[in-house]
């Protein structure tokens, strides 16, 4: 993939432009992540409204019938519930870990095995979560991409 980018004063608005011979993964990744990038949801802390930008979200948790946004440095409570987001979410990177998690595949650092066919992930801010099996395909083939080599 070839990188090009040019500095321009005189615009008011950041373009970008792809180019491809074929839409393949690689592009609709790139794609989902330069939409991601603008995308918010808002959430809720000490009574005020904000706009968290998708890209900075960790993961989304639902507990006793609230639900969370986390970020690096906050956390946010929201209206909407985990299959609300979901559906909001479809097509962006974030996997569903667990009955009540929702996880930015871009925050992972790795992944863990445990005993009894269990996985955990750590994420870049050093916090992990386990991930159910119901829901442990799913993790790795969205962990694992078509681009990455293993070892």
């Amino acid at each position: 993939m070839k990188l090009v980018l040019h500095q321009q004063r005189e615009i008011n608005e950041t373009e970008v432009e792809v180019r491809y011979a074929e839409m393949d993964e690689n592009v609709r990744s790139l794609i989902r992540r330069i939409r991601q990038s603008e995308q918010h949801i808002i959430g809720e802390d000490n009574g005020r409204r904000y706009r968290v930008p998708i890209e900075s979200i960790y993961y989304i948790e639902s507990m006793e019938r609230n639900v969370f946004i986390y970020t690096k440095a906050e956390v946010f409570r929201s209206e909407l519930r985990i299959y609300q987001f979901l559906n909001l979410l479809d097509g962006y990177d974030f996997v569903q870990i667990g009955k009540g998690i929702i996880v930015n595949m871009n925050m992972i650092d790795c992944l863990n095995s445990l005993a009894n066919s269990r996985l955990q992930i750590t994420l870049i801010n050093g916090e992990r979560l386990n991930v159910s099996r119901r829901f442990l395909a799913a993790m790795k083939s969205s962990f694992i991409g078509k681009g990455d080599i293993q070892a």
